[in-house]
């Protein structure tokens, strides 16, 4: 701010501040013509004492008085109060930047020789309420961010709450699921992002569900959808998503379960295919088995691994992909062998294994040992 008039100050500042008054109902009165201010939750009580305050602050600071610190303070008050108070920020300064002409009208009312009197002092009156302006505006924003922050932190706590397996308070499910906009009760699918193609998360789930809320906990990005905005072809547009999708959750208390299936198979999303239960349950098991599953695949993949590294990767190889089609033929076409070399080599991991990949519960078993060997294998 400018330094302050030495001397009398400016002619009529001390009419004016005994008609303080009278000045303050009249601004107080235009004020509540302005949008925002009309239907404000500002009873008249504190818009006149605000507006009082002010004034008096802004007119012995125009006389010369050491005011600023004090105007300073005052105003940035008024910008937090307001903030709370949800008056919208350009009403607020509408509001504030009337403080100029009732000022310059008053002063030229109250001095003689009127407005001509006290022109040379315009620009120290319009600096005293730009300054006033600023730091309302100042207090105002520090006071939304402040407010944004306690917003943010809460919400994070309750989808923190709503995504950690140890918590059974079904009161802040509900509490998280209605900062989330979800609904309390329904089916939930969870979306997380594979970490390979972070970017692409948020725009592609909103393809599919426009209004869905993008999350992020941990440093992870993930959706929580409620089944029902799953129309059957966004549901195949999330499908072709690089992210882990969970199986259904029924109900808030399942969300959590599902938070961490989806982050476990996010590991395994493609480009344009997303990662589902269905398609990696056996890794997914052979994870969660830990050493129970180390020591099955031990023991019944032993003659295998005792074999040469060449004809161990292609019976394993083999086994594979004919776990993948179920057809000896497409198994064949795929290695470039002849059928009766996939039913040779898959008879000889039968006979090493006593698993027949042709039945279906000893081929979920294979399955589920290839994951675990794969697991358990360094990468090369």
């Amino acid at each position: 701010m400018h330094n302050r008039i030495s001397g009398d100050g400016i002619p009529g500042v001390a009419a004016c501040l005994a008609d303080l008054e009278a000045i303050t109902a009249a601004y107080v009165g235009q004020v509540r013509t302005l949008t925002g201010y009309a239907d404000s939750v500002v009873n008249d009580d504190d818009l006149h004492q605000t507006a009082r305050t002010t004034l008096r602050l802004l007119f012995e600071t125009i006389q010369g008085e050491d005011r600023e610190a004090e105007l300073q303070k005052y105003s940035e008050h008024i910008g937090r109060r307001r903030a709370r108070q949800q008056v919208p920020l350009e009403s607020l300064l509408r509001a504030v930047r009337m403080d100029f002409p009732f000022i310059w009208e008053a002063l030229s009312a109250h001095t003689e020789g009127g407005a001509s009197a006290i022109s040379e002092s315009v620009v120290w009156i319009w600096s005293a309420v730009e300054q006033h302006t600023t730091n309302v505006q100042t207090g105002y924003l520090h006071e939304i961010a402040a407010v944004n922050a306690e917003l943010e932190l809460e919400r994070n706590f309750l989808i923190r709450q709503l995504l950690s397996e140890d918590t059974r308070d079904p009161q802040l499910h509900l509490q998280a699921a209605a900062a989330l906009g979800l609904p309390a009760d329904g089916e939930y699918i969870v979306a997380v992002s594979g970490e390979l193609h972070p970017n692409e998360f948020g725009p592609l789930v909103r393809n599919c569900v426009p209004r869905a809320a993008i999350l992020r906990l941990e440093g992870v990005e993930f959706a929580i959808l409620s089944a029902d905005a799953l129309t059957q072809d966004a549901e195949q547009l999330l499908l072709g998503i690089p992210a882990g999708v969970s199986a259904p959750a029924n109900g808030l208390s399942e969300i959590a379960g599902m938070w961490h299936l989806a982050r476990e198979l996010a590991a395994w999303a493609e480009p344009r295919r997303a990662a589902t239960l269905a398609l990696h349950w056996d890794k997914i098991a052979a994870h969660r088995l830990g050493g129970i599953g180390k020591a099955f695949a031990r023991r019944t993949l032993a003659q295998l691994s005792s074999l040469p590294p060449r004809e161990r990767t292609l019976l394993t190889d083999t086994l594979r992909v004919y776990l993948d089609t179920g057809s000896i033929t497409e198994t064949a076409r795929q290695l470039y062998c002849h059928r009766n070399t996939v039913i040779n080599r898959l008879a000889k991991v039968s006979s090493s294994t006593r698993l027949d990949p042709s039945v279906p519960r000893d081929a979920g078993a294979l399955r589920l040992l290839l994951a675990v060997d794969a697991a358990d294998t360094p990468a090369t």
